[in-house]
């Protein structure tokens, strides 16, 4: 049984360094035949965004698996998590009324890559303040 978990486990990583490469390549080839030119996202080119975001996918998976310790996880914690997930989920709603009625009032003029940067990391922001809480209460 502990065998066939080893050789999920490094099927997933092939996949996911499969999928990094793909999309190297993928921008490679758009640079290559200038597709995809004009400023994307803060990036020159949509090539040069994907050939980042692949580069950023291979170290996100070479890092965990540098770093992939046994984790003990009792109910309690997927009980908590599972609450914090629907309290950032609700904060999320939240700030989508309050963007509206801003918007409403005066235009937002932000770039989409620096208002959906922001977005992320008040997601994150919210979903660690409300876990560590829920953890620490309950």
């Amino acid at each position: 049984m502990q065998h066939d978990k080893e050789g999920a486990k490094k099927s997933r990583k092939a996949w996911k360094y499969g999928f990094g490469i793909a999309v190297i390549l993928l921008g490679a080839i758009l640079n290559l035949t200038t597709a995809g030119q004009g400023e994307f996202l803060g990036f020159g080119t949509v090539g040069n965004w994907l050939v980042y975001v692949g580069f950023i996918s291979m170290a996100i998976v070479t890092l965990q698996a540098m770093s992939s310790k046994k984790r003990v996880v009792d109910e309690r914690m997927l009980h908590v998590a599972a609450k914090a997930n629907r309290v950032t989920f609700l904060a999320v709603l939240i700030l989508a009324f309050v963007i509206m009625i801003i918007d409403g009032l005066r235009p937002i003029t932000m770039a989409y890559h620096m208002f959906m940067s922001y977005l992320v990391c008040y997601m994150m922001i919210v979903y660690f303040i409300s876990y560590k809480a829920m953890l620490k209460y309950s």
